[in-house]
């Protein structure tokens, strides 16, 4: 179950992506996620607190543009997520 978290999307070169930084009841996780392939990028990675998940998936979803295309990672607009 969700306690609070936020996500972004990023769509750029063909690519889309869903970053999520979490507190669920394994505690504080990151995440990225392929929309285009429906396979997870970075899968679950505990973290401190939401801030710092934000940094982690926005290094792992940069990591991966880079590595796939030399494409730049937008500026993230990050949403309040919904409780299951």
């Amino acid at each position: 179950m969700l306690d609070e978290g936020v996500w972004a999307e990023v769509k750029v070169g063909g690519e889309h992506l869903r970053l999520f930084s979490e507190h669920n009841a394994l505690g504080v996780q990151a995440s990225v996620y392929n929309v285009n392939t429906k396979n997870w990028i970075a899968p679950s990675e505990s973290v401190e607190d939401i801030r710092h998940g934000k940094e982690k998936a926005s290094a792992h979803a940069e990591a991966y543009l880079k590595r796939t295309g030399n494409l730049d990672l937008p500026t993230l607009e990050w949403k309040k997520s919904r409780s299951a």
